[in-house]
Protein backbone atom coordinates (compact mmCIF):
# COMPACT_ATOMS: atom_id res chain seq x y z
CA UNK A 1 0.00 0.00 0.00
CA UNK A 2 1.61 3.51 -0.66
CA UNK A 3 0.34 6.61 0.47
CA UNK A 4 1.05 10.06 -1.25
CA UNK A 5 2.37 12.82 0.51
CA UNK A 6 0.27 15.13 2.43
CA UNK A 7 3.01 17.64 3.06
CA UNK A 8 4.32 18.20 -0.64
CA UNK A 9 7.21 20.74 0.84
CA UNK A 10 8.39 18.55 3.60
CA UNK A 11 11.15 15.58 2.77
CA UNK A 12 10.72 12.29 3.68
CA UNK A 13 12.45 11.61 7.10
CA UNK A 14 11.75 7.85 7.35
CA UNK A 15 10.97 5.33 4.88
CA UNK A 16 9.77 1.65 4.96
CA UNK A 17 9.56 -0.58 1.81
CA UNK A 18 8.32 -3.79 2.00
CA UNK A 19 9.07 -4.46 5.45
CA UNK A 20 8.03 -7.67 6.99
CA UNK A 21 9.19 -9.47 10.40
CA UNK A 22 7.89 -13.31 11.36
CA UNK A 23 9.68 -15.48 14.74
CA UNK A 24 10.56 -18.76 13.73
CA UNK A 25 8.26 -21.46 16.08
CA UNK A 26 9.19 -24.60 17.79
CA UNK A 27 7.09 -26.61 15.52
CA UNK A 28 8.83 -25.24 12.39
CA UNK A 29 6.39 -22.94 11.70
CA UNK A 30 6.50 -19.31 11.13
CA UNK A 31 4.09 -16.49 13.18
CA UNK A 32 3.80 -13.61 10.90
CA UNK A 33 3.89 -10.42 12.40
CA UNK A 34 4.16 -7.85 9.97
CA UNK A 35 3.89 -8.36 6.07
CA UNK A 36 4.82 -5.53 3.39
CA UNK A 37 4.50 -2.31 5.47
CA UNK A 38 5.36 0.56 3.39
CA UNK A 39 5.21 3.68 4.45
CA UNK A 40 6.90 7.12 3.98
CA UNK A 41 7.07 9.87 7.33
CA UNK A 42 7.82 13.82 6.51
CA UNK A 43 9.80 15.76 8.42
CA UNK A 44 7.67 17.11 11.43
CA UNK A 45 4.73 14.88 11.41
CA UNK A 46 3.10 13.42 14.35
CA UNK A 47 1.94 9.60 13.19
CA UNK A 48 -0.55 7.61 15.59
CA UNK A 49 -0.33 4.12 14.76
CA UNK A 50 -3.94 2.32 15.84
CA UNK A 51 -4.50 -1.32 16.22
CA UNK A 52 -5.83 -4.02 18.55
CA UNK A 53 -3.21 -5.84 20.71
CA UNK A 54 -1.31 -8.64 18.55
CA UNK A 55 -1.51 -6.55 15.36
CA UNK A 56 2.12 -5.62 15.07
CA UNK A 57 2.10 -2.05 16.42
CA UNK A 58 4.95 -2.72 18.96
CA UNK A 59 6.66 -4.59 16.50
CA UNK A 60 6.72 -1.84 14.04
CA UNK A 61 8.07 0.83 16.74
CA UNK A 62 10.71 -1.99 18.23
CA UNK A 63 12.02 -2.32 14.07
CA UNK A 64 12.65 1.45 13.51
CA UNK A 65 14.21 1.91 16.80
CA UNK A 66 16.68 -0.62 15.76
CA UNK A 67 15.92 -2.94 18.89
CA UNK A 68 15.06 -5.91 16.46
CA UNK A 69 17.67 -6.04 13.16
CA UNK A 70 15.82 -9.62 11.73
CA UNK A 71 13.27 -8.19 9.05
CA UNK A 72 12.71 -8.21 5.41
CA UNK A 73 12.85 -5.09 3.38
CA UNK A 74 14.05 -2.10 4.01
CA UNK A 75 13.81 0.75 6.89
CA UNK A 76 15.58 3.98 5.65
CA UNK A 77 16.02 7.15 7.96
CA UNK A 78 17.40 10.50 5.76
CA UNK A 79 18.07 7.62 2.59
CA UNK A 80 20.40 5.36 4.83
CA UNK A 81 19.66 2.13 6.48
CA UNK A 82 18.45 1.45 9.75
CA UNK A 83 19.83 -1.65 11.93
CA UNK A 84 20.86 -0.88 14.99
CA UNK A 85 19.96 1.63 17.89
CA UNK A 86 20.94 5.08 17.63
CA UNK A 87 20.51 8.39 19.16
CA UNK A 88 18.88 9.83 15.83
CA UNK A 89 15.91 7.10 17.28
CA UNK A 90 14.66 7.34 20.83
CA UNK A 91 12.07 5.07 22.27
CA UNK A 92 9.39 6.53 25.20
CA UNK A 93 7.58 3.53 26.74
CA UNK A 94 4.49 3.29 28.77
CA UNK A 95 6.40 2.60 32.29
CA UNK A 96 8.99 5.64 32.47
CA UNK A 97 11.99 3.19 33.22
CA UNK A 98 13.45 6.50 35.71
CA UNK A 99 15.89 5.52 38.62
CA UNK A 100 14.29 5.75 41.45
CA UNK A 101 17.55 6.69 43.52
CA UNK A 102 18.35 9.74 41.12
CA UNK A 103 16.59 13.00 40.78
CA UNK A 104 14.64 14.34 37.86
CA UNK A 105 17.93 16.17 36.63
CA UNK A 106 20.09 13.04 37.47
CA UNK A 107 17.60 11.16 35.33
CA UNK A 108 17.78 13.27 32.53
CA UNK A 109 21.58 13.90 32.53
CA UNK A 110 22.81 9.99 32.74
CA UNK A 111 21.26 9.59 29.11
CA UNK A 112 24.13 12.26 28.16
CA UNK A 113 26.62 10.68 30.09
CA UNK A 114 25.88 7.09 28.02
CA UNK A 115 25.92 9.36 24.96
CA UNK A 116 28.91 10.20 26.18
CA UNK A 117 28.19 14.39 25.90
CA UNK A 118 31.00 16.01 27.49
CA UNK A 119 30.14 17.33 31.67
CA UNK A 120 30.46 20.84 30.97
CA UNK A 121 27.95 20.52 28.57
CA UNK A 122 25.59 17.88 29.80
CA UNK A 123 24.16 21.38 32.63
CA UNK A 124 22.81 23.28 29.91
CA UNK A 125 21.17 20.38 28.20
CA UNK A 126 19.25 19.22 30.98
CA UNK A 127 18.01 22.49 32.08
CA UNK A 128 17.01 23.41 28.71
CA UNK A 129 14.71 19.91 28.30
CA UNK A 130 13.03 20.17 31.72
CA UNK A 131 12.17 23.51 31.29
CA UNK A 132 10.82 22.38 27.95
CA UNK A 133 8.49 19.65 29.37
CA UNK A 134 7.44 22.44 32.45
CA UNK A 135 10.07 20.56 34.94
CA UNK A 136 12.49 23.15 36.06
CA UNK A 137 10.79 23.45 39.21
CA UNK A 138 11.60 19.84 40.31
CA UNK A 139 14.76 19.59 38.82
CA UNK A 140 16.30 18.37 42.31
CA UNK A 141 13.12 16.07 43.16
CA UNK A 142 13.58 12.27 43.22
CA UNK A 143 10.96 10.35 41.00
CA UNK A 144 9.13 8.85 44.44
CA UNK A 145 7.63 12.59 44.68
CA UNK A 146 6.63 13.02 41.40
CA UNK A 147 3.13 12.07 39.92
CA UNK A 148 2.93 9.90 37.12
CA UNK A 149 2.58 12.32 34.63
CA UNK A 150 5.56 14.26 35.83
CA UNK A 151 7.42 10.77 35.42
CA UNK A 152 6.40 10.70 32.45
CA UNK A 153 7.75 14.05 31.89
CA UNK A 154 10.89 13.83 33.00
CA UNK A 155 11.13 10.69 30.28
CA UNK A 156 9.82 12.88 27.46
CA UNK A 157 13.00 15.56 28.99
CA UNK A 158 15.54 12.66 29.17
CA UNK A 159 14.41 11.51 25.28
CA UNK A 160 14.82 15.01 24.15
CA UNK A 161 17.90 15.71 25.71
CA UNK A 162 19.22 13.52 22.85
CA UNK A 163 18.03 15.63 20.39
CA UNK A 164 16.70 12.49 18.18
CA UNK A 165 16.00 13.29 14.63
CA UNK A 166 12.61 11.03 15.64
CA UNK A 167 10.66 10.65 19.03
CA UNK A 168 9.06 6.97 19.01
CA UNK A 169 6.46 6.61 21.79
CA UNK A 170 4.78 3.81 22.49
CA UNK A 171 1.38 3.77 24.14
CA UNK A 172 3.60 6.47 26.98
CA UNK A 173 0.30 7.32 28.58
CA UNK A 174 -2.06 4.58 28.76
CA UNK A 175 -1.50 3.91 32.39
CA UNK A 176 -2.96 7.37 33.17
CA UNK A 177 -6.14 8.57 34.58
CA UNK A 178 -7.43 10.59 31.68
CA UNK A 179 -7.36 14.35 33.52
CA UNK A 180 -3.45 13.89 33.42
CA UNK A 181 -3.49 12.38 29.90
CA UNK A 182 -5.32 15.19 28.38
CA UNK A 183 -2.88 17.47 30.06
CA UNK A 184 0.05 15.75 28.46
CA UNK A 185 -1.74 15.70 25.13
CA UNK A 186 -1.65 19.68 25.03
CA UNK A 187 2.11 19.68 26.56
CA UNK A 188 3.04 17.38 23.47
CA UNK A 189 1.44 19.24 21.36
CA UNK A 190 3.18 22.58 22.57
CA UNK A 191 6.25 20.59 22.90
CA UNK A 192 5.79 19.45 18.81
CA UNK A 193 5.37 23.10 17.84
CA UNK A 194 8.59 24.38 19.90
CA UNK A 195 10.79 21.62 18.54
CA UNK A 196 8.90 19.98 15.05
CA UNK A 197 10.18 16.77 16.06
CA UNK A 198 9.32 13.86 13.91
CA UNK A 199 7.23 11.86 16.34
CA UNK A 200 5.63 8.01 16.06
CA UNK A 201 2.86 7.35 18.81
CA UNK A 202 1.77 4.29 19.24
CA UNK A 203 -1.58 3.79 20.41
CA UNK A 204 -4.93 1.73 20.98
CA UNK A 205 -6.89 4.60 22.08
CA UNK A 206 -8.78 5.90 19.10
CA UNK A 207 -10.06 9.73 20.51
CA UNK A 208 -5.79 9.76 21.59
CA UNK A 209 -5.07 8.85 17.87
CA UNK A 210 -6.81 11.56 16.05
CA UNK A 211 -6.46 14.79 18.78
CA UNK A 212 -2.69 13.95 18.01
CA UNK A 213 -2.29 12.55 14.60
CA UNK A 214 -1.28 14.62 11.70
CA UNK A 215 -2.31 10.93 9.94
CA UNK A 216 -3.51 8.24 11.85
CA UNK A 217 -2.52 4.80 10.53
CA UNK A 218 -4.87 1.54 11.09
CA UNK A 219 -3.30 -1.45 11.39
CA UNK A 220 -4.81 -4.98 11.50
CA UNK A 221 -3.95 -8.22 12.81
CA UNK A 222 -5.51 -10.29 9.86
CA UNK A 223 -3.13 -8.70 7.38
CA UNK A 224 -0.59 -8.41 9.06
CA UNK A 225 0.08 -4.89 8.52
CA UNK A 226 -1.62 -1.30 7.31
CA UNK A 227 -5.51 -1.54 7.10
CA UNK A 228 -5.65 2.40 6.44
CA UNK A 229 -4.19 5.79 6.41
CA UNK A 230 -6.88 8.30 7.48
CA UNK A 231 -5.23 12.39 7.26
CA UNK A 232 -6.46 14.62 9.76
CA UNK A 233 -5.90 17.90 8.03
CA UNK A 234 -8.49 19.98 11.04
CA UNK A 235 -6.25 22.28 13.00
CA UNK A 236 -5.20 20.37 16.32
CA UNK A 237 -6.65 23.23 18.54
CA UNK A 238 -9.63 22.95 17.37
CA UNK A 239 -10.50 18.93 17.21
CA UNK A 240 -12.03 18.84 20.56
CA UNK A 241 -15.80 18.63 20.28
CA UNK A 242 -15.52 18.98 16.45
CA UNK A 243 -18.69 17.22 14.42
CA UNK A 244 -15.76 16.50 11.66
CA UNK A 245 -13.18 14.91 13.76
CA UNK A 246 -16.30 12.46 15.37
CA UNK A 247 -17.43 11.94 11.74
CA UNK A 248 -13.65 10.71 11.32
CA UNK A 249 -13.31 9.02 15.01
CA UNK A 250 -16.74 7.12 14.34
CA UNK A 251 -15.37 6.17 10.77
CA UNK A 252 -11.88 4.75 12.09
CA UNK A 253 -14.18 3.04 14.85
CA UNK A 254 -15.77 1.00 12.48
CA UNK A 255 -12.89 0.22 10.19
CA UNK A 256 -11.46 -0.98 13.42
CA UNK A 257 -13.90 -3.80 14.29
CA UNK A 258 -15.01 -4.30 10.97
CA UNK A 259 -14.64 -8.27 10.80
CA UNK A 260 -14.89 -8.50 6.64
Amino acid sequence: MQFKNPYPRQKVSLSLKNVSKQYSQRNSETNIVLENINIQIFEGEIITILGKSGCGKSTLLNLIAGFENSYSGEILLNGKPVKDISPDRIMMFQESALFPWLTAFQNVEIALQMAKVPKNQRKNIVKHNLDIVGLSDYSNSYIHQLSGGMKQRVSLARALSLNPQILLMDEPFAALDITIKKSLYKELLDLHEKTRKTILFVTHNINEAVLLGDRVIVMSPRIYGIKKEYVIDIPKDQRNDNLSIKNIINEITADLYDTV
